[in-house]
């Protein structure tokens, strides 16, 4: 946990990536906290050497990271559950308030999967990890092992207004039940692991280009004179992963919905389901575009690329990256996410009692951010994969065995965006290399809208 290293299983294409490994329902009640802390704790490490941080801070901010987990881990045996939600208490701009965080928290539980709170370029430190319980945890403990009031009148009416407060902001409550990291799962884009703040699109594209910040610097501190370049293939796994994580929590607010459990007439209650607005979701599916799926997205000097080397170890490979496969695996993840029948199936459900996104407006501006910006140019090879993955992953949606999981009103999207595509690539532009991707992707679009194929 408090090394920079990667477990040895963990594959090219996943390391450093938490949010978008296979997930894995055979043991509901596990905790993996550990993981998500060790991917956490060692970028947020490399922050804070990028600040400046001392060797007594450093020390420090490990010390703080393991009683963050002991916490955490204590906080089960005293029967407390996971508190995905938790993590909404501060602002983006709050959280780099050193007195603010010291005296509120970083989070307002130490039983969240929580990002740490290190600052975007030109922001400012503030504590990382959380040392004592939050709001959450003390209100919870309070219910459970306060002794009662020898009246039971007195303990009624105490018992009442403690569960009133569940509606407070600093209360916040959702469990692994309720958090979005598969799309059959939860539904409010709140609950969730790996995020920080309020407003987790602000920080969602805060830590993007913290990443990207981090990945042009790193071959000038990494490996140290003498060490081999397992270092540096580690701090780019870290990196890059952190800026895929990120990706993944924007994305769950594209057809979300608030969840409140609040009690009818309880204060601030509000209503049990409330979609996620229009300006919110286009504000999503814009950083997606331009910082995620975009031609210049994965940049990176290939003086830094030619070096992630990992040390031998027995017979494990040829050992060059599968650079174009990791990023594929994030960005499959991500169009997984969007495209799945339940989230679909949502965006058009929730229109009833609120939502003002269809999944026919959610598609076009997918298929505009995987396709739009180069359009009338050469593709470079990450996007050549991302719109055949798309293409791919759209055509499923109206032919094959996972079509059938789609009601019409999702394949009806779906067709409208193969043929958008169709319309684009009728005429092969470019260089060879495009043009041979272009015909590739009109024949997968017309297999796909070919009743006979």
């Amino acid at each position: 946990f408090v090394t920079n290293r990667l477990q040895q299983s963990e594959l090219f294409e996943y390391a450093g990536q938490a949010l978008n490994m296979p997930e894995d329902d055979s043991d509901q009640y596990a905790c993996t906290a550990q993981a998500y802390m060790q991917q956490q704790a060692a970028f947020g490490a490399s922050v804070l050497q990028m600040l400046g941080a001392s060797e007594v801070e450093m020390n420090a901010y490990i010390y703080d990271a393991v009683v963050f987990l002991v916490l955490h881990e204590v906080g089960h045996t005293m029967g407390l559950n996971h508190n995905m939600k938790a993590s909404q208490l501060l602002s983006p701009a709050q959280l780099q308030d050193s007195a603010l965080v010291a005296a509120l928290g970083v989070s307002g539980s130490v039983m969240d999967y929580h990002a740490a709170n290190v600052p975007p370029p030109g922001g400012k430190r503030a504590p990382v990890f959380d040392t004592r319980t939050g709001s959450y945890d003390d209100w919870a403990i309070e219910f459970a092992y306060r002794p009662a009031l020898a009246d039971p009148t007195a303990e009624a009416a105490r018992m009442t207004a403690l569960l009133n407060r569940s509606t407070e902001p600093q209360l916040a409550f959702g469990n692994d039940a309720d958090d979005m990291r598969s799309p059959a799962r939860g539904i409010d884009p709140r609950v969730m692991v790996g995020d920080l703040s309020n407003d987790a699109l602000t920080w969602a594209e805060g830590r993007m280009i913290l990443s990207d910040t981090l990945l042009k610097g790193l071959d000038a501190r990494y490996p140290k004179p003498g060490e081999d370049y397992a270092t540096l293939r580690v701090a780019y796994l870290r990196t890059t992963g952190e800026k895929m994580n990120a990706a993944v929590v924007a994305s769950r607010y594209v057809g979300g919905v608030y969840v409140s459990r609040g009690v009818d007439g309880q204060p601030d209650a509000g209503r049990p389901f409330t979609p996620v607005s229009l300006a919110e979701q286009k504000r999503a599916m814009n950083l997606l575009r331009t910082r995620f799926f975009a031609p210049d997205a994965w940049n990176a000097s290939p003086a830094l690329l030619a070096e992630l080397q990992q040390p031998r170890r027995g017979f494990s490979g040829p050992g060059n990256p599968p650079l174009h496969a990791r990023v594929l695996t994030a960005q499959r993840g991500v169009l997984a996410f969007m495209l799945a029948p339940q989230v679909q199936a949502r965006l058009t459900d929730s229109r009833l009692y609120g939502n003002e996104y269809s999944a026919a407006q959610m598609m076009s501006d997918l298929t505009d951010a995987v396709f739009a910006a180069d359009a009338r140019g050469n593709v470079n090879t990450f996007r050549q994969n991302l719109q055949l993955e798309y293409v791919n992953l759209v055509a499923g949606m109206i032919k094959g065995p996972t079509a059938k999981t789609y009601d019409h009103v999702s394949k009806s999207a779906a067709v409208a965006s193969l043929k958008k595509v169709q319309a684009q690539v009728a005429t092969p532009t470019g260089n060879a290399e495009t043009r041979a991707h272009r015909q590739h992707l009109s024949l997968v679009v017309s297999q796909a809208l070919d009743p006979k194929s």
